[in-house]
């Protein structure tokens, strides 16, 4: 192909098609600089001149670029390696530059994406899609004949091509000629080469060139061919209202055949699709008025299926990229009401064909640069239908593309004066959460707590319900700041239906709150609600404290399975032990009972439940918010010690001397506290029967016992007498008589 290819914008790929008849291979082909597709045709010179195919080939090289119509094949570029500085240049690719001189290179015409017309036809178009292309071949050939004073003389399949768009468009000009004034030599040297003999009329075979140049008319030769085209086109199966039409087509009387634009009064073309059609075809000339009458009556069409998904991407969706781009960059026109009322109109079908017509990175590619600069119109329709639609852009669109062209444009809803469209925002930009980055999502956060203050009821509703959605995205420090004072806000707002969210939110967001600050704040904040003035929010309080009660019980239960830690840092004995008051175990009592020993572990296997650490608040959770249905049993704290008795006054021993004047009870007329012994009232006090404690068996706070181990024989003083039962006739409570004599 030369190296000379290289100066194309344009990349050349795999081989298509061939044709055979004019040597000319259709190649698939991209845009260097954006990757748009591209037709690529190409013709080898060496080969061409063997064939002897040269002359048409280049004259068909030539005219290619000449004529301008929207059913014939758009070109982008062309080049004849031979000669790399005249790509593209329309002067420079002249009949003279294209001579036999060079004929080792090859000549490249870059064209529109297309497929050949037999290639379309297998794909078994529906019935309006054919009448549009025959519409089409029948509309360019009579530009040709009409406007360009032109025959065509190479009509038959491989000089049709159908887009993407599904439009048939015409190509082929290898043989195209003037009639009056002489044909030129391509044709007549060439003609029966290259044109199949079925599609040559009868005057052309017959070589009776004096007859055709006699008529003076462009149409008599192309008109035979597309009769018999029409014959191919519907598989020799011609519709009815055609039937007749092709007859004069194809008649041998070269007087008798008519010209072709009357074919297209046939009732056969006239459906929804080609109205769509032909409205397509002037719509960069209609005022706008008319353009927004189209974009509004296209939607019931698109929602009945009546546009294909060709005509819908490739031919509707370009004109509407074109009129928003055109409308979005010119500040001029931007302001102006009635051109923002076009971009309102074309949003609806742009987002159905987006939806239904474009799949994976069409989507992105299309739809992605014009969507911010939708959002840049200062226009509350144009923003409210973009709201509408960001669920559907979630699905569509990357991460960076969601937080830089649809997030921060969106947030200057969030203070718009209009209280629709910040409810709007609000909802809107649910769907957007998970995909935000941690800058905008701590943004998003501080929109939120200012609509919590807005004066629209409905938003601090839908807000306070936003932040339980919201909660799992949040850092743990913006949770633990945000989330809890935002519920406790909305339980104070004045609207029913807002309280009402905040306790359901609250519920939904309790497992980011952990047992103590359930027990500390969460709870505090929903008991006022069980005294609320609605009933509905007083049944949803009660429901609220239930299951944040539940969740304690279980936070109780866990504590209550683990070893209790003692002052030390060690493990306390389990809860089945009673010990003294400095952690000791008991190892008697006042009554010389046996020492009390722990319970035998149970038949069953299990160890004893040890008790319950103290939680790092501070403190036991209350023994009623155990589970009565637990088969654990918590031990309950011991009651608090009661004052020991008074102890009975010792007799002085006669072991002991004291020392003279340090007796402990003072002179004989120091006042000794007790004073005169007539004075002291009898105390009747009950002689205490001795309870032995049998082995194995827990003492309790009642038992005699409990002092005994605490202020047992062992603990007291030397010489103190113990408290000896008192009869009816002994009420008092005798003093010593003797007193210890004073030193000198």
């Amino acid at each position: 192909m030369g190296n000379s290819a290289s100066s194309l914008p344009y990349s050349i790929g795999n081989q298509v098609f061939a044709l055979e008849s004019d040597g000319w291979t259709l190649h698939e082909g991209q845009q260097k600089s954006d990757g748009s597709a591209v037709s690529v045709f190409v013709a080898k010179k060496p080969a061409l001149a063997k064939s002897e195919l040269l002359k048409p080939a280049q004259h068909h090289f030539t005219n290619c670029k000449k004529y301008r119509h929207p059913h014939i094949l758009t070109v982008h570029a062309t080049l004849d390696t031979d000669d790399p500085a005249s790509a593209g240049d329309e002067k420079a690719t002249s009949m003279t530059n294209t001579s036999s001189k060079a004929t080792t290179g090859d000549l490249i015409i870059v064209t529109e994406p297309c497929v050949t017309l037999d290639a379309w036809l297998q794909t078994a178009p529906p019935p309006e899609e054919l009448a549009w292309g025959l519409e089409g071949i029948v509309r360019s050939l009579h530009f040709l004949h009409a406007s360009a004073n032109l025959s065509h003389c190479n009509v038959c399949p491989n000089s049709f091509f159908v887009t993407k768009a599904g439009d048939v468009k015409l190509w082929n000009f290898s043989l195209v000629t003037p009639i009056a004034g002489g044909m030129n030599h391509i044709f007549l040297d060439y003609g029966r080469n290259v044109t199949p003999k079925p599609y040559q009329s009868p005057e052309r075979i017959e070589l009776r060139w004096d007859a055709i140049q006699a008529l003076n008319t462009t149409h008599n030769m192309d008109a035979f061919s597309v009769g018999v085209l029409i014959s191919h086109i519907y598989g020799g199966h011609i519709p009815g209202p055609l039937q007749k039409a092709v007859q004069r087509l194809q008649t041998p009387n070269i007087k008798m055949r008519p010209r072709l634009q009357p074919l297209l009064k046939c009732p056969l073309f006239d459906t929804p699709y080609q109205k769509i059609q032909l409205q397509l075809l002037e719509f960069a000339v209609e005022p706008v008025e008319t353009k927004i009458e189209f974009w509004k009556n296209l939607m019931p069409s698109l929602q009945a299926q009546l546009i294909p998904t060709q005509m819908a991407v490739y031919k509707i969706l370009p004109l509407m990229k074109q009129s928003v781009q055109t409308i979005c960059q010119s500040d001029s026109i931007r302001t102006q009401e009635l051109y923002r009322k076009e971009v309102l109109m074309i949003l609806p079908p742009m987002f159905y064909i987006g939806e239904h017509h474009l799949q994976g990175e069409a989507f992105v590619k299309e739809l992605s640069p014009l969507i911010s600069l939708l959002f840049s119109i200062n226009d509350r329709g144009i923003r409210g239908s973009l709201l509408k639609k960001v669920p559907l852009l979630v699905q569509h669109l990357d991460n960076y593309s969601l937080n830089s062209s649809v997030f921060e444009p969106m947030c200057s809803g969030f203070s718009d004066s209009s209280g629709a469209l910040r409810e709007l925002t609000l909802k809107a930009t649910l769907s957007l959460v998970p995909h935000l980055t941690a800058p905008n999502t701590e943004k998003l956060s501080r929109y939120l707590v200012r609509l919590q203050n807005d004066d629209e009821a409905a938003i601090r509703t839908n807000t306070v319900i936003f932040f339980s959605k919201l909660a799992p995205h949040l850092s743990e420090m913006t949770r633990s700041k945000l989330l809890l004072p935002a519920f406790i806000r909305a339980m104070k707002d004045p609207f029913t239906p807002c309280r009402l969210a905040a306790l359901q939110s609250t519920l939904q967001a309790k497992q980011f709150f952990d047992a103590e600050g359930i027990a500390s704040k969460v709870l505090p904040a929903v008991t006022p609600c069980c005294v609320d003035p609605a009933a509905n929010v007083r049944k949803e309080a009660f429901s609220a404290v239930d299951d944040l009660l539940y969740l304690l019980r279980q936070e109780s239960e866990r504590l209550a399975a683990l070893p209790e830690p003692t002052e030390n840092g060690g493990v306390a004995p389990p809860a089945g032990n009673i010990g003294t008051r400095s952690g000791a175990p008991t190892s008697g009592n006042s009554h010389g009972a046996a020492p009390v020993r722990p319970p035998p572990a149970p038949s069953s296997g299990l160890a004893p439940t040890p008790a319950a650490p103290a939680p790092a608040s501070g403190g036991y959770f209350s023994s009623w918010m155990s589970s009565s249905t637990s088969s654990k049993k918590t031990v309950p704290a011991p009651a608090p010690l009661p004052p020991p008795p008074m102890p009975a006054p010792v007799a002085p021993s006669p072991m002991s001397n004291p020392a003279p004047g340090n007796d402990g009870w003072g002179g004989d007329d120091d006042d000794d506290g007790w004073g005169d012994d007539d004075d002291v009232e009898p105390i009747a006090v009950p002689a205490p029967a001795a309870k032995p404690v049998a082995a194995g068996k827990k003492m309790t706070n009642n038992d005699d016992d409990f002092f005994g181990a605490a202020f047992g024989a062992a603990a007291k003083p030397a010489g103190m007498a113990t408290r000896k039962p008192v009869g009816s006739s002994a009420g008092k409570l005798k003093m010593p008589t003797t007193k210890p004599a004073k030193p000198a």
